[in-house]
């Protein structure tokens, strides 16, 4: 099974994206609060037509981060009950990398969108893998993933590498990766 925790105040509508390719055994569940509490019709109409499991978690605010934390304990739990799961954070909020990295090892990740962890999309990423491989070993291959799954542009993927690595170390990995970036945005000048 694949839980999708959707931080919808963080998302909204674009984290939902590839809902319909979803299947019975996955589970969505929507964290939104009086902040992000709104949908549009066409939603509503493809949450009904979705066969994975649809949940609702409406968030209390008044303190800062209060989704992201509620999500993350969430989250734990979920990890605790279903130990062989896939789980999904749907957020663009890079905080949750330091979930990510307190659950290294397991089967947990952050994506933009749902579209993003269907299986299309994870063939399209193992064929990235597996150039990234080729191009970085093994031993640089999870950081250079990471960054290259996270930035939405060239320069936000170099910041991360630069963040992880160092400027030299990171230098080099970009200038090997470079090539295999060219869908990601410029950075505005």
């Amino acid at each position: 099974m694949t839980y999708y925790l959707i931080d919808y105040e963080n998302t909204g509508e674009n984290g939902l994206e590839g809902l319909l390719d979803l299947q019975s055994s996955d589970k969505v569940v929507i964290f939104y609060s009086e902040n992000a509490d709104k949908m549009s019709f066409d939603l509503h109409q493809q949450l009904q037509e979705c066969d994975a499991v649809i949940e609702f978690q409406k968030i209390a605010v008044g303190k800062k981060n209060a989704l992201d934390f509620q999500l993350a304990a969430y989250l734990g739990y979920l990890m605790a009950k279903e130990e062989n799961g896939q789980f999904c954070i749907v957020s663009k909020d890079l905080g949750y990398e330091v979930l990510l990295d307190f659950w290294q090892g397991k089967n947990i990740k952050r994506i933009d969108s749902i579209s993003m962890g269907t299986e299309r999309s994870i063939k399209g990423r193992d064929a990235l893998e597996e150039k990234l491989r080729l191009l970085v070993g093994e031993e640089d291959l999870p950081i250079v993933i990471q960054c290259v799954g996270s930035g939405k542009s060239k320069q936000i993927v170099n910041n991360m590498l630069v963040k992880q690595c160092g400027s030299k170390r990171a230098g080099e990995l970009y200038k090997k990766i470079k090539p295999l970036l060219k869908e990601k945005k410029e950075s505005r000048k």
